[in-house]
């Protein structure tokens, strides 16, 4: 090796890429595909759908045909089907929501999130970090509508401010309440 630094450096520096490039991917990996959900039984969470790959596949599966279930049937499965402790819906893929405080002089800005039913934080066993989580009584027609701000909003644009639970904000030109936020490591969406 004193006999040649040169070729000693460039097998180091070759070493040292090697093992900081496999660390980063690895890093990710387990980050994406290895870590566990957050939730409190990710080995007993079943999607269902009219296809195999019906939640992570967006759009139509045939001309004029969504790949996901309809609320109809959705409701149905919850109500006759006694195999499963909870059965919850949400949007497949989620969608971009325009959101504003009430009274707030400022234009509404675009968040990424889903419209879930009120026992979609029960299925996942998922508590609120502040406020409540939504339940089935938010799910009757009567309910006011209600929603739930993720931690990462709530530090970054409230600055963990309070008063936004309970706060009305306006989503897609619709009023909502904010009745909680989810715990920091909850990452469904914004």
């Amino acid at each position: 090796m004193r006999l040649s630094p040169g070729f000693t450096l460039t097998a180091i520096l070759t070493l040292a890429l090697g093992i900081g490039a496999t660390t980063a991917i690895f890093t990710l990996v387990h980050a994406v595909l290895l870590k566990s959900l957050p939730v409190s039984s990710p080995s007993q969470l079943y999607r269902l759908g009219k296809e195999p790959d019906c939640c992570v596949r967006l759009g139509f599966s045939r001309p004029g045909e969504y790949a996901i279930v309809s609320n109809e049937l959705y409701e149905y499965f919850r109500g006759n089907t006694k195999d499963f402790e909870e059965l919850a819906a949400f949007d497949a893929g989620g969608t971009f929501l325009g959101v504003r405080r009430v009274q707030s002089p400022n234009a509404a800005e675009t968040y990424f999130g889903e419209f879930v039913s009120g026992n979609y934080f029960a299925m996942f066993g998922v508590s609120a970090y502040a406020g409540r989580a939504l339940s089935m009584a938010d799910d009757t027609p009567a309910a006011p509508p209600a929603a739930v701000m993720s931690y990462r909003v709530w530090k970054q644009k409230y600055g963990l401010d309070p008063s936004v639970i309970g706060g009305v904000f306006n989503i897609n030109d619709k009023p909502f309440t904010i009745v909680g936020v989810t715990p920091p490591s909850f990452m469904a969406t914004d």
